[in-house]
């Protein structure tokens, strides 16, 4: 039963972080009546979603009726360094809760969840002028996700050596501020589509933000690659069109650096197993993959696996060279 409930605590999580209820219980506990006033809620209905959330400790409840924040709904909060609000916000929006609702026809046929429930594929559904809000939720929920990974990764991979770091598919840049940050004297390159490195932070003029396609447009040159959650979008042979490209722009001597969970081949739990089926319901034909098959999909398009460096969360550093 509480797998099968399990939906229910996503979507009230979801709500919760949309109506920015932590933002409303940063200076402590408060009676639902007064924050619902404060949020714009209906009180009873707000009780009843917080009062679950909390039984599976989301938030507290020191008396009956009198919600707070604890360790994992401070991470609602918008001023929160690590903030997970936006993707908590996202991950029940239509753009994921539609599609998943498909999971069963995706199983049968092996088509997206998005191509069921909106008759293309996600990132063309997003273009569409009424899902642009959609398209703004989704980038910023990737920002908020940027936050505990970009720390992790920044102390678990030396970046000295790095002059010119590309990040591709980078959006606004966050991920590669952070890299940046731990090596003062680099340079950077974010290169998203058109839309999305309009808003990059140049980092006083060391971020060059460079809008195109990397199906169709020429990379940035540098010396480092980063590939963070764009490899698992995709099918082995669209992810070898990119890292192609790559191979193609990357200065003699540079790492592609694929940041990603890895695939254990093990039966224990983890969180690649889940995420796997999320690039399942949600992309054409993207997958999470095992070191192995990172090591076939790099010598296909050129590259060489030469380590992997785990970090403090799931994710792991896929560092390859031009074989």
């Amino acid at each position: 039963m509480q797998a099968m409930f399990g939906f229910m605590v996503s979507k009230g999580l979801s709500v919760a972080a949309t109506l920015n209820v932590a933002d409303a219980l940063a200076d402590g506990p408060r009676y639902y009546a007064d924050i619902a006033k404060s949020v714009g809620a209906d009180q009873r209905s707000l009780h009843r979603v917080l009062r679950m959330l909390a039984s599976v400790g989301i938030f507290t409840e020191p008396e009956p009726g009198k919600y707070g924040l604890n360790e994992v709904s401070e991470l609602l909060r918008t001023d929160h360094p690590s903030s997970m609000r936006d993707m908590a916000t996202m991950i029940t929006s239509d753009s994921h809760w539609l599609p998943w609702g498909k999971l069963g026809e995706t199983v049968r046929s092996g088509k997206s969840g998005p191509q069921h429930a909106f008759g293309t594929d996600l990132f063309s559904w997003f273009q569409d002028t009424p899902n642009r809000a959609e398209w703004e939720i989704f980038n910023a929920a990737m920002t908020s996700f940027s936050s505990g990974v970009s720390i992790q990764v920044a102390e678990a991979y030396d970046f000295s050596a790095a002059r010119k770091i590309v990040d591709i598919g980078g959006g606004h840049g966050h991920f590669l501020r952070a890299i940046l940050n731990t090596v003062p004297d680099a340079k950077g390159a974010v290169f998203d589509l058109p839309g999305v490195v309009e808003g990059t932070d140049t980092l006083g003029g060391r971020i060059e933000p460079v809008a195109g396609s990397f199906f169709d447009d020429t990379l940035p040159t540098g010396d480092t690659y980063l590939l963070k959650h764009i490899l698992h979008d995709w099918a082995d042979e669209t992810s070898t069109t990119i890292l192609r490209k790559i191979v193609d722009a990357m200065e003699s001597n540079a790492k592609v650096l694929v940041v990603e969970t890895i695939m254990p081949e093990t039966t224990a739990p983890h969180p690649a197993k889940f995420m796997d089926v999320n690039m399942l319901a949600m992309t054409e034909g993207g997958c999470e993959r095992s070191e192995a098959e990172y090591r076939e999909l790099f010598a296909t398009a050129g590259l060489r696996l030469t380590r992997i460096v785990p970090t403090k969360g799931p994710i792991s550093i896929v560092e390859a060279i031009k074989a």
